[in-house]
């Protein structure tokens, strides 16, 4: 049963991050995610692609009862795993509206910083990046990806200090571009993904946009 499983609506795709209760990640769900998003970069969807998680959370980061009881060989592929979903997402040529329905700690900050636009759902959850914290540093591709998308001093707060942060709070720091009700919020995001997507020069700014973070992730994986 894949982890990544897709809806079309209207010539928009709609992928759902579906990995137990809190939606975490692992090695082997990354690696699927990263040849799903690699396939859909070869064959870009006409509206759009949004990413959401199921249930309460967006994702709660990476498994870390899983981290813990990985050999170096197990930590190397993690991080591997980590750097190509990134990339991959990062990579993305359509427009990619990112719907935050819940906790999005972690690799789901990144994975906010990766897409085009981010709708956070109203709500009493919370949201950041507290690697410092879980003892995870940053890879490679997901620190160029926060150098590049977050504000620095958002950066140094957020990244130093572990703190999370509510929707509105993450709106303020940059984290996220639009509050939505929770009941509206993948309806409102295959809205904002279509508007956009459907501007002539989307493409080509976006991949104006990137250049510079995609070829310094084009160094990382290369090396």
């Amino acid at each position: 049963m894949t982890c990544f499983p897709t809806e079309k609506r209207d010539g928009t795709i709609i992928i759902t991050l579906t990995n137990g209760e809190r939606n975490t990640l692992h090695a082997d769900l990354l690696e699927e995610g990263a040849a799903a998003l690699q396939t859909l970069a070869a064959n870009p969807p006409e509206a759009g692609i949004v990413l959401t998680g199921a249930g309460a959370h967006f994702t709660c980061g990476m498994d870390t009862k899983v981290a813990a009881s990985l050999d170096k060989a197990g930590q190397k592929r993690a991080v591997a795993a980590i750097n190509e979903f990134a990339a991959a997402l990062h990579r993305l040529p359509c427009a990619v509206v990112c719907a935050v329905n819940g906790n999005a700690i972690g690799a789901g900050g990144i994975m906010m910083l990766a897409c085009d636009w981010v709708l956070a759902a109203q709500g009493d959850y919370k949201i950041g990046l507290p690697e410092a914290k879980a003892g995870l540093p940053f890879p490679a591709v997901p620190q160029a990806i926060l150098d590049h998308w977050l504000d620095p001093v958002w950066r140094r707060r957020l990244a130093l200090s572990s703190h999370l942060l509510n929707p509105a709070e993450a709106l303020t720091a940059g984290l996220a571009d639009e509050l939505c009700m929770a009941d509206q919020l993948v309806d409102e995001a295959v809205l904002r993904v279509k508007a956009l997507n459907a501007q002539p020069g989307f493409a080509a700014c976006k991949r104006q946009l990137r250049a510079k973070a995609n070829a310094e992730i084009d160094d990382i994986l290369g090396s």
